[in-house]
């Protein structure tokens, strides 16, 4: 009876497709660009690894843009409400 493989491995597996995919695209991107570049199969997958990298680094920073700017609002309302109850306005 054949394993399944876990939730962990088969995750890993898809990034690792996905990366493998990503540097082929790339690969040939920069063959069509550039024909005269023959040897860049072998780089493949470590362009593809350094594609998510840069993709996830992108997608954090602005969620924590994201983050930041929710987090300015949020006292600056409790900082408006505390003047406006000290000042009994509301």
């Amino acid at each position: 009876m054949p394993v399944k493989p876990d939730l962990l491995t088969q995750i890993f597996g898809f990034l690792s497709t996905f990366a493998r995919f990503i540097g082929q695209v790339i690969v040939d991107v920069v063959h069509y660009i550039l024909p005269s570049v023959t040897t860049l199969n072998a780089l493949a997958e470590p362009i593809g690894y350094l594609a998510l990298l840069t993709l996830f680094v992108i997608l954090v920073s602005a969620a924590r843009r994201v983050a930041l700017v929710i987090l300015v609002a949020g006292w600056f309302l409790i900082f408006v409400r505390l003047l406006l109850m000290a000042f009994r306005v509301g």
